[in-house]
């Protein structure tokens, strides 16, 4: 698939997708995983993240991200903000009482970028997530200056969420290289199929992007979580993302 007429070059990608739990981090993850073992060096950043019960907790998104780039980068700098409380960024932020700041993101995104080829960035949530008073994640975006890859769902609602995430993301004018199709739910049964299929196809009607997969359904709990990575990072899909993220890159 061609990289979109027109787009400037840039130094990574930022993963985002059009709700919590349709797999932007095992979708980061397999990228780092194909990129890195095809001899790219790859950083990678999950500015915020909540629900961690402890800065080094091994099942949290940033280390399972770090694990699968094989970098060695500092876990303060891949995840610059951490809390417990499993809630939105916003909320958590206040409960803990330690406010996030935009230009502390920055700041380390700036550090580990000069140290890597790609940048892969996963956000928290959906475009529209608060992370201060006046900026959510859509403002991050735009800050950092990369072009996004939408990650979405196949089936009832899959549609609508992904035509609202892309219209939020032109009116901001923030570039995007591609939607990929994740598989959240193992699809069985001849509604469910016809209901995938329907999703795929009228997405690819009506966005004006690469709609790409959709990725196979794939087990993430913890004991099967490398596994997972693993095997995605071998679909046609993921290679297809990075042939997009790598033609994009300075």
């Amino acid at each position: 698939m061609s990289k979109p007429t027109g787009m400037p070059r840039f130094s990574g990608v930022f993963i985002t997708g059009t709700d919590t739990g349709v797999g932007k981090t095992v979708v980061t993850a397999a990228l780092a995983q194909y990129l890195t073992h095809r001899g790219i060096d790859v950083g990678v950043m999950k500015p915020v993240e909540t629900g961690v019960p402890s800065p080094t907790a091994t099942a949290s998104d940033a280390v399972r991200l770090k694990a699968a780039a094989a970098t060695q980068d500092e876990l303060a700098l891949i995840r610059p903000y951490c809390f417990r409380t499993p809630v939105a960024p916003l909320t958590a932020s206040r409960l803990e009482r330690t406010p996030i700041r935009v230009a502390g993101i920055l700041s380390a995104y700036r550090r580990i970028r000069t140290c890597h080829e790609v940048m892969l960035v996963e956000g928290a949530g959906g475009v529209h997530v608060p992370l201060t008073k006046s900026a959510d994640v859509l403002a991050l975006m735009q800050r950092m200056k990369l072009p996004v890859i939408v990650v979405g769902r196949v089936g009832l609602g899959g549609i609508n969420h992904a035509r609202l995430t892309m219209e939020s993301l032109k009116q901001r004018k923030i570039p995007v290289l591609a939607l990929v199709l994740n598989q959240t739910v193992r699809v069985s049964g001849a509604i469910a199929v016809q209901q995938a299929r329907s999703t795929v196809a009228l997405l690819r009607e009506f966005v004006q992007v690469p709609v790409i997969g959709p990725l196979p359904y794939a087990r993430t709990q913890e004991c099967e979580w490398m596994s997972a990575v693993k095997k995605m990072a071998k679909t046609a899909a993921i290679k297809q993302l990075a042939g997009l993220i790598t033609s994009s890159v300075r």
